[in-house]
């Protein structure tokens, strides 16, 4: 039995105050991970942002057969992707500048149709679902769970900073995605050269 509080609009325009956060790995670091793909390949690195939802989320376990409880409760950040809508327990809370609900919304659109993106309220229930799970594993048996914001606002719109690394060597040419966070790395696109070509 659970209670999940505090159901947010659709509309992304009323996002309260999203946040661009600034990548922890810099720009030589997001580099050094491409050399190690592809040595000696002369390459760069280009700062792109990639668009969560982040929810601060309140969780109170209680007896059930009590209306609330007394205890302060845990608190929980859930980055929920904006596009894919897979939902992830971050050990921080986000902090950065603030930016404008119609650059956030403009980094959505860039993604393709919205009608296709995860609506706030699904990524809503995606945190409160991933949370309720992490929860659950430590709760007793006859144990609620109640989930509210712990911002008092609800979800917040996230620019999360990635770094994205073009070059080549002499035998092949590629992308590779670097998370501006952790340097955990996507390959986006590889190519091998012909004898003839030439680095960028």
């Amino acid at each position: 039995m659970s209670a999940d509080l505090g159901a947010e609009p659709e509309d992304e325009l009323s996002v309260v105050e999203p946040v661009r956060m600034d990548p922890h790995i810099t720009a030589a670091e997001a580099l050094a991970v491409f050399r190690r793909k592809l040595p000696g390949a002369v390459a760069e690195a280009r700062e792109v942002h990639h668009p969560f939802w982040w929810a601060a989320l309140r969780v109170r376990t209680r007896r059930l057969l009590k209306r609330s409880s007394q205890r302060p409760g845990q608190s929980m950040n859930v980055l929920v992707n904006a596009v894919s809508g897979r939902a992830m327990i971050a050990d921080f809370a986000p902090v950065g500048t603030a930016v404008t609900a119609q650059q956030w919304s403009a980094l959505l659109d860039e993604h393709g149709d919205r009608s296709r993106l995860p609506s706030r309220s699904e990524a809503d229930r995606a945190a409160r679902a991933l949370a309720r799970a992490e929860v659950v594993r430590t709760v007793k048996l006859g144990m609620g769970i109640d989930i509210s914001p712990a911002n008092g606002h609800g979800l917040r719109g996230l620019l999360k900073p990635n770094w994205l690394v073009t070059g080549a060597n002499a035998k092949h040419s590629a992308t590779i995605l670097v998370d501006g966070l952790d340097s955990s790395h996507f390959i986006v696109r590889v190519e091998r050269l012909s004898p003839s070509s030439s680095h960028p």
